[in-house]
């Protein structure tokens, strides 16, 4: 979890603190229609296929729409098989006159003898006559299969022969033509400020109303001024190598709005609407947050977004990539930059400026940032040498064995066992933070001499992974 959302305290008066100053009004182509008889072949049979749904026989015939251009897809097969592919046009009767529409797309499928068959809608009109035409038995509607030979053209009506389907015995065809469900019906409203036009957004049915979007989000603050920014590293237990190590970093971002375009906005509108009011978005049909990492472009799909309130995010990378995201911070890079896309349905989606960073004065404090509730290291084996003539009887003062302390386990080297390796949980968090640093190993000797002398080194230190004793 993100951990600015565990003290829900601060943030509601971050949220609402950064609300009352950014937000104060809230506390195709045409269709050819031809009028021409179809003649019925005798040696040519057209089906429209089926299909089997959850124990319901169904027609292959579907439509689809996004509520500017819809589409009529259907399936059917022929008796026999023809040397090209057929001309299909649905035909139809309006008012007593006869009217036709030939599909856009006719394609033979994997079977034999199969087609797909499209029809492409692009006004209203068009979407009209083709509701009117499979539900109203008045319109007398075929579907017809025609044929190019060499000297004609031949015509069979598809079964089933009345192209009629009450709609609510079909609803499945109908889908993609009824009204959308319930949404936000918005008239796009660029107004101009500063020689540039930003999106504003007038409620269809409140007429009064025009929704407005922030300008970009930045890094929000606590009630004490600091960035709400945060890191913490982790590793697996059993970590023997810095790769296996990860940063994750926490962060809010919180909505501004440069109240000279809204006051202009809402001149802009008042001499349409009188009554007019602006009001800030919260959400939309989409909100999609895209960051640039070290990776490329990232699709932050956890992310929080309330366009009011603000974003709660985090990212979590490899912690070798730490202080090149520490850096970007304070650069004016790529790096930490991205956009906010906000789409509601049937409109373009717009595009808002996010950006994560940090003012100079915390260049070089990263321990301010650093939220960690628990050390994380990683396993270190150290070897212990002793020269074999630590031990010999000739020396000066021959040593019995030596017992070696370090990370709370002991053991001892003697000459039977001259070298030993041990493993050490080392602290890995401030590698990453300062790159010149360097693990300090602490450990004590115990020397026994053969001469039952004996002799303690404390708190002895190396940076070295293997240590000669004594």
């Amino acid at each position: 979890m993100n951990i600015f959302l565990k003290n829900l305290v601060t943030l509601n008066q971050v949220i609402l603190q950064n609300a009352s100053e950014q937000f104060p009004e809230v506390s195709g182509g045409p269709l050819r229609y031809r009028a021409a008889p179809a003649t019925l072949a005798e040696d040519l049979l057209a089906e429209v296929c089926t299909e089997i749904v959850s124990g319901e026989t169904r027609y292959r015939i579907a439509t689809s729409g996004d509520g500017s251009s819809w589409a009529l897809e259907l399936f059917f097969t022929l008796s026999q098989p023809v040397p090209e592919i057929p001309w299909v046009v649905l035909s139809f009767s309006t008012l007593d006159n006869a009217e036709e529409m030939r599909f856009d797309q006719v394609m033979q499928t994997e079977t034999e003898n199969r087609y797909r068959a499209v029809l492409d809608l692009h006004r209203l009109d068009q979407r009209d006559a083709l509701l009117r035409a499979l539900s109203d038995l008045n319109s007398q509607t075929t579907l017809v299969v025609a044929i190019t030979t060499d000297h004609s053209i031949t015509n069979t009506i598809t079964d089933p022969k009345t192209f009629f389907f009450p709609k609510d015995y079909y609803p499945y065809i109908y889908r993609g033509l009824l009204p959308p469900p319930p949404r936000w019906e918005l008239l796009p409203r660029p107004l101009e400020y500063q020689h540039v036009y930003y999106n504003y957004y007038q409620d269809y049915n409140l007429k009064n109303t025009l929704y407005y979007l922030p300008n970009n989000f930045v890094l929000g603050a606590d009630d004490k001024g600091k960035p709400m920014l945060s890191y913490s590293f982790s590793a697996p237990e059993d970590a023997t190598n810095m790769d296996e190590v990860r940063v994750t970093f926490d962060y809010f971002l919180v909505p501004k709005v440069d109240q000279g375009r809204i006051a202009s906005a809402r001149d802009q509108f008042l001499k349409e609407q009188p009554a007019g009011r602006l009001v800030p978005f919260a959400s939309a049909s989409t909100l999609t947050l895209e960051l640039e990492l070290p990776a490329g472009k990232t699709d932050e799909k956890n992310a929080i977004i309330n366009l009011q309130s603000g974003i709660a995010d985090s990212f979590t990378l490899p912690a070798r990539q730490f202080v090149t995201l520490w850096d970007a911070l304070f650069s004016g890079g790529l790096l930490l930059r991205g956009e906010l896309a906000v789409q509601f349905t049937g409109l373009p989606p717009d595009r808002l400026p996010v950006k994560i960073a940090l003012d100079s004065q915390y260049k070089n404090k990263p321990l301010d940032f650093l939220t960690q509730p628990a050390p994380v290291n990683i396993t270190t084996t150290l070897t212990f040498k002793s020269s074999p003539g630590t031990y010999s009887h000739s020396g000066p003062r021959p040593v019995a064995s030596i017992l070696v302390n370090i990370s709370g386990q002991t053991f001892e080297l003697d000459e039977a066992n001259p070298n030993r390796e041990v493993k050490v949980k080392t602290p890995v968090i401030e590698r990453f933070i300062d790159p010149n640093w360097q693990p300090t190993y602490e450990y004590s000797l115990e020397i026994h001499y053969a001469d039952g002398g004996k002799i303690n080194r404390d708190h002895l230190k190396t940076q070295f992974e293997i240590i000669y004793v004594p």
